[in-house]
């Protein structure tokens, strides 16, 4: 009678035993969706402000052109950026790396008043640089908030015992951050002898 207790016992302790793995890995996927949407919201808003930039460029440069023809260069960059982004479509990380160059691009563009006061004359192109201006708040902002809902997923996905269940159910780290320009890191050369 008492092996049979023995065996009981074992058994009841593996049932026990599977049911709790059992449990931490519905527990584990249910909050990994839950994450995994949560990336997906935050980068579609992410998306939406980003589309306002880009509805906004085509405006923006046309009040441009006319008065800055020899600056087609900075022109050319920013609509080649521009089909860029739109190229990329749904696809995250191309989709991050074109916005990127369109920064790039848009650089030297906010750059152009300096060079061409007459432009702060054209109510046209002061109303939608501010517009532009404020979308790149807003960009910066969600970017952020994009950045810190995927470190979120990235942490627990790698937390044990999550990594093991996160793995069995597909979910793997994502790299698809939102990062500076990597030409920002040199700092610019200043010379006052000129």
């Amino acid at each position: 009678m008492k092996p049979l207790w023995i065996v009981l016992g074992v058994v009841g302790l593996i049932i026990l035993l599977l049911l709790f793995a059992g449990g931490s890995y519905v527990s584990t996927k249910n909050t990994l969706v839950q994450k995994n949407e949560a990336i997906n919201q935050a980068y579609s808003q992410v998306n939406v402000v980003q589309q306002r930039r880009l509805d906004l460029i085509p405006n923006l440069v046309a009040s441009v052109k006319g008065y800055v023809a020899e600056e087609s260069s900075v022109l050319t960059n920013i609509a080649n950026a521009r089909a860029g982004v739109l190229a990329a479509g749904s696809d995250h990380s191309a989709n991050i790396d074109a916005n990127r160059k369109l920064d790039v691009a848009l650089g030297p563009f906010f750059r152009l008043q300096e060079q061409y006061p007459n432009l702060k004359g054209n109510d046209q192109f002061m109303r939608l640089n501010d517009e532009l201006a404020g979308t790149e708040n807003r960009i910066a902002v969600e970017r952020q908030r994009y950045n810190r809902v995927l470190e979120d997923y990235n942490v627990y996905v790698r937390q044990f015992p999550n990594s093991i269940w996160a793995g069995m159910a597909g979910f793997h780290y994502r790299d698809e951050y939102f990062r500076g320009n990597p030409e920002n890191s040199v700092a610019p050369k200043v010379d006052f002898s000129k």
